[in-house]
């Protein structure tokens, strides 16, 4: 754990330990650093993303000085959505040195950082950099001449805003600095993603399928074998993409996977407050874009190349509009679960053309998905007496029901018996979530409860303490369906009925990634009598 010392020395006392948990607790932070690498930049985007979601606000100001700021890492920067504003200072005349964070708390005060870090990864982890911590009760005034003078910095006449036509200019004009005469950290670039073995013979169905005339098609991929990576991969060449879901995360994590496929695309989201209709590469939430005054914003030709993920949930009336509207090169249709519980044809829709399939065994199998050991507990619950509203249980009814301490104790020692060290436990509902970390941490173990309430421990930080082992169980309500990379969770906790098979195999997708930590995944699954 990071101690509460001023000043922060680097190597085995990292300054990344200790921004977390400041990041966390803020309502607004302010960053100045005097350049941006994209190894640094991935390492707080999490959190900085986790500070955004629920509703903070983001200030950045790097600058170009000897070209030491890298295009990428702008890019990856500018991919947050939300209240952020992004500024670059061009040091063309005067060099730009600063290295400060400022976080102003939810109450009252603060907290300055500033010292000699800049965003890199060895600047945030390993290097030996001295920075020096001041929170505001001590004494305000420290941090409100920082405050001061970062508002004085964005007033000068160097600063522009950060835009993707300002990143390819600099891009265009940059020439990347000898580490001797820039002082910059020696990093590895990054490496580029490649498909792996399942990937490549879809990318050579899909390339067979389109030489045969066909203008759609349907790839059906277990979760966990990476559906966005592959349609990143097979949309590599199309001047222009429209990736739709129906899922805020699930856009999310598409827009990560694109950024790492296409590091020099211009990214843009249409959905909720976001509207970029101009990106290369735009991703859209249904909701937004089946309605009239949004779809009839786009030229039908408007996009080369267009995918429906979770499609599944294509024959809704929704999915059908943006489907009916758009006329592609190609249509790629993308699904774990090709099964539709109301019958919806969803070949028709892709010109009857199934062009790939790899299920969860043949996952398992050819080992690119970890094996698991299945144990079914019977739920004590009587499901029966639960109301049934909108096609699911009722929720409070159903908290009620199931978050009870018989349950909870059996939960756990459940977990004693059958699970791991670093679990996920799904639950019903925010309070059910938060009253199953109570109860873990009563009984001595390191949990905590993530979801989308005020009760809630940050998602970032959350998942990488479980990577880490300082934490054993995070309980959630379906934050986790999609999105979390910790290959190392060895088990799987189904505390909720299985009310949908879609959201069940995305649950337990959750802990099929490989690891060399574990041999394999445990599920253990709560099965009662219900709908």
């Amino acid at each position: 754990m990071p101690h509460d010392r001023p000043l922060i020395s680097g190597g085995e006392d990292a300054l990344h330990a200790h921004l977390r948990p400041l990041i966390d607790r803020a309502r607004a932070v302010d960053l100045s650093v005097s350049f941006l690498m994209t190894s640094g930049v991935r390492l707080v985007l999490p959190h900085l993303r986790d500070l955004l979601d629920r509703g903070g606000e983001l200030r950045l100001l790097t600058g170009d000085y000897l070209g030491v700021t890298e295009p990428a890492a702008l890019r990856l920067i500018s991919d947050l959505e939300g209240a952020r504003r992004l500024h670059v200072f061009q040091a063309a005349q005067i060099p730009f040195h600063p290295k400060a964070w400022m976080f102003t708390f939810a109450g009252d005060g603060g907290a300055l950082i500033v010292g000699s870090s800049n965003l890199s990864r060895s600047a945030l982890t390993d290097g030996i950099e001295w920075n020096l911590r001041h929170v505001d009760p001590v004494d305000p005034a420290p941090l409100l001449a920082a405050r001061a003078a970062f508002e004085a910095l964005l007033a000068r006449p160097e600063v522009t805003e950060l835009t993707p036509a300002s990143i390819d200019a600099y891009e265009a004009r940059r020439i990347a600095p000898l580490p001797t005469a820039s002082g910059a950290p020696v990093e590895a670039p990054e490496t580029a993603p490649i498909p792996h073995e399942v990937q490549a013979e879809a990318l050579a169905a899909l390339r067979a399928t389109r030489a045969k005339g066909y203008g759609a098609g349907l790839v059906v991929l277990a979760t966990g074998l990476g559906k966005t990576f592959l349609a990143a991969f097979d949309s590599a060449d199309a001047a222009r993409v429209l990736f739709v879901a129906h899922r805020e995360e699930i856009l999310t994590q598409a827009m990560a996977a694109f950024r790492a496929v296409r590091p020099r695309a211009r990214l843009g989201r249409y959905s909720g407050e976001e509207k970029d209709a101009e990106a290369d590469i735009v991703f859209a939430s249904v909701q937004t874009l089946a309605r009239n005054a949004h779809l009839t914003r786009f030229d039908p030709r408007a996009f080369d190349y267009i995918i429906v993920d979770e499609f599944h949930h294509a024959a809704a009336a929704t999915y059908r509009r943006i489907i009916d509207h758009f006329q592609p090169g190609f249509l790629l249709g993308l699904t774990a679960t090709p099964d539709r519980s109301d019958g919806g044809d969803l070949l028709g829709l892709c010109e009857e053309n199934l062009v790939y399939e790899c299920d969860l065994w043949s996952g398992i199998d050819r080992g690119l998905l970890a094996p698991f050991h299945y144990f079914g507990v019977p739920d004590p619950v009587e499901y029966s007496q639960i109301p049934w509203r909108s096609g699911r249980f009722d929720e409070a009814a159903l908290t009620e029901a199931v978050a009870t301490q018989a349950r909870a104790e059996n939960a756990l020692e459940q977990l004693a018996k059958r699970g791991g060290k670093k679990t996920i436990g799904f639950c019903v509902s925010r309070r059910h979530a938060d009253f199953m970390a109570d109860f873990a941490q009563a009984r001595g173990l390191r949990a905590v409860a993530v979801h989308s309430g005020d009760t809630s421990a940050p998602r970032a930080s959350a998942l990488k303490a479980l990577e880490d082992g300082d934490l054993e169980i995070v309980f959630a309500v379906d934050m986790f369906n999609e999105g979390v990379d910790v290959p190392s969770i060895d088990t799987v906790l189904m505390l909720r009925p299985t009310e949908s098979p879609v959201i069940w195999l995305q649950q337990l997708g959750r802990g099929l990634r490989r690891s060399a930590e574990k041999t394999h995944l445990a599920v253990i699954d709560y099965i009662g009598n219900h709908r």
